[in-house]
Order: structure tokens, then C-alpha cells, then sequence
């Protein structure tokens, strides 16, 4: 246990640090934000995978550069993606687009 000026500091976890800081309604919708975009990621890779899509076969069907497909599934773009491109991207792969908002859930499914 470490001491500071004399008190004795209880150790601490990092889960308790982020429940604290969960109470902050900015940090946690910037982390709700983070956690969303590190999901639809995880969905539009999943997607293009059991389609058996490369990055460039994918972004040729959408008119867009491979660079845009690439950025969104590895997170290097903070934005997040429109729902416009996010349907356009259910129906290339051969999926539906299912959106939960109440828990900011994405789900591309077969159709």
C-alpha cells in the first residue's frame, strides 16, 4: 500500500477508475462512441470476410477507394460511418442491416 502525506491509499483498479468516470455524461458518451465504432469495425470486417470480399473487391462495389474500407475496420478513422454507407455495405456483402439503438448495437445478419 502506498502512502501519501502520511495517509495510506487503498490500491486501485482500473475498472473502478472507469465506473467513476462513467458518471461523467461527456466521457461516457465519448467512450459509448468508442466502444460503437470499435463494433460496427468488427461487423463490417466479419462481413466482407464470410462474403469472401477483399478490401478492394468491397470498395469497388461501393465506388469508394480501398483506403475508406481499410481505415474503417482497422479504427484509424474516428469518424463514424453514415447509415447510408453502412446499408450500402449490408447489401454488398449480402447482409441485413440491423441497428439497436438503445444499446448502440450493429449487427449485419443474413438476410
Amino acid at each position: 500500500m502506498k502512502k501519501q502525506k502520511g495517509k495510506a491509499l487503498e490500491p486501485r483498479y482500473f475498472s473502478d477508475y472507469l465506473k467513476e468516470r462513467e458518471k461523467d455524461p461527456e466521457y461516457k458518451a465519448e467512450l459509448d462512441r468508442a466502444r460503437l465504432r470499435v463494433a460496427i469495425a468488427r461487423e463490417i470486417k466479419k462481413a466482407r470476410e464470410k462474403a469472401g470480399m477483399t478490401q478492394a473487391e468491397i470498395a469497388s462495389i461501393l465506388g469508394v477507394p480501398q483506403s475508406v474500407i481499410g481505415r474503417l475496420e482497422s479504427l484509424k478513422d474516428k469518424r463514424l460511418p453514415t447509415i447510408d454507407l453502412l446499408a450500402r455495405i449490408a447489401r454488398a456483402t449480402h447482409k441485413r442491416l440491423v441497428i439497436d439503438q438503445a444499446t448502440l448495437h450493429l449487427e449485419l445478419v443474413a438476410k
